[in-house]
């Protein structure tokens, strides 16, 4: 990457939100797969997240470090999923990893599941052979897309393989933590189980910008798979309450309160549709044939895996009821 054009990566879009605070913006395509920020307190440079990959991580580093003249002093891991934390790797130990308790033990479960998947290349191999096989003869453009988001996102991790050993949070906080810096600060808070067993934001009041990582997707499918939905609607009403004017979601573009309102619309959406197959003694098979209105029926688009995801999780927690 190149300083001009403010440091140009094929993984992520750099966006300036203000002075000295971007939001890194995955690109289609890229090997970011999520959102990450950088953040200049005046005296040291904070991250928010990670990336998916090595490749896309190197490039978030590239770029901190280029912005401001000095290492990244330290990386929040906002929750636990893997697409926000893999990219830590491509830091030394000269960078601090901060989190949760509660975050760093799944991100040690999670990733001995990943070195273990990572022994057997050969298993990958014959999935994107499957896979490739299945894209001949597919249809639906849905699917089309979703599988080919997919075999480019398994090339990337398997590119890393032989290199790749996870790095883990070595701090730790607990609810709430503020950065006192010399031209801003910033407040990392807690909101507990939600999105997924605890999410992480780091909120910047004076500059009214919060980063909400995974707590926000915005005009994408939100990922219910390990959620509590019910607190999941409280993290997103928090921020419709607060007084911030520029949200960074985990996922998607920037946004701020309509994004909120319609990511909870999809929420009540999805689950009125479900609801209606579980009434009716459907099955899980049936679910899965609902059709999301608009603006949601967009939102499939390259996202069918999570949308099968959701409507299972919906299923079972209706069925359950």
């Amino acid at each position: 990457m190149q300083k001009n054009n403010l440091l140009e990566s094929k993984h992520f879009t750099l966006e300036p939100l203000t002075e000295s605070v971007y939001a890194c913006i995955h690109k289609p395509g890229g090997a970011a797969y999520s959102n990450a920020g950088i953040i200049d307190l005046g005296d040291r440079t904070l991250l928010l997240d990670s990336f998916n990959t090595l490749a896309a991580s190197r490039d978030l580093r590239q770029a901190a470090e280029a912005l401001f003249e000095r290492p990244v002093d330290t990386i929040i891991l906002t929750h636990p999923h893997s697409d926000h934390w893999i990219g830590a790797s491509a830091f030394d130990a000269s960078t601090a990893l901060l989190t949760t308790k509660t975050i760093r033990q799944v991100c040690l479960e999670w990733g001995a599941e990943i070195m273990e998947e990572y022994q057997n290349p050969a298993a990958w191999e014959e999935w994107i052979k499957g896979t490739e096989k299945q894209l001949q003869t597919e249809q639906d453009e849905r699917e089309r897309v979703s599988l080919e988001i997919a075999i480019a996102r398994t090339r990337y991790a398997m590119a890393e393989m032989d290199e790749y050993q996870p790095r883990y949070a070595n701090q730790t906080f607990e609810d709430q933590l503020t950065f006192q810096g010399s031209i801003r600060s910033a407040e990392l808070r807690s909101f507990g189980r939600g999105h997924s067993e605890e999410d992480l934001a780091l909120l910047l009041s004076q500059d009214r910008i919060a980063f909400i990582g995974d707590i926000g997707f915005f005009d994408c499918q939100p990922y219910l798979g390990f959620c509590d939905l019910d607190l999941y609607r409280e993290q997103l009403r928090f921020f419709q309450e607060a007084d911030f004017t520029v949200l960074v979601p985990g996922h998607g573009p920037l946004g701020g309160k309509d994004d909120l309102a319609l990511q909870l619309e999809y929420f009540d959406v999805l689950e009125e549709l479900v609801r209606k197959v579980v009434n009716k003694g459907g099955s899980l098979e049936e679910a899965l044939r609902i059709t999301l209105p608009e603006p949601f029926d967009a939102w499939l688009m390259g996202g069918m895996s999570r949308f099968e995801a959701n409507v299972h999780f919906v299923y079972q927690r209706l069925s359950d009821e």
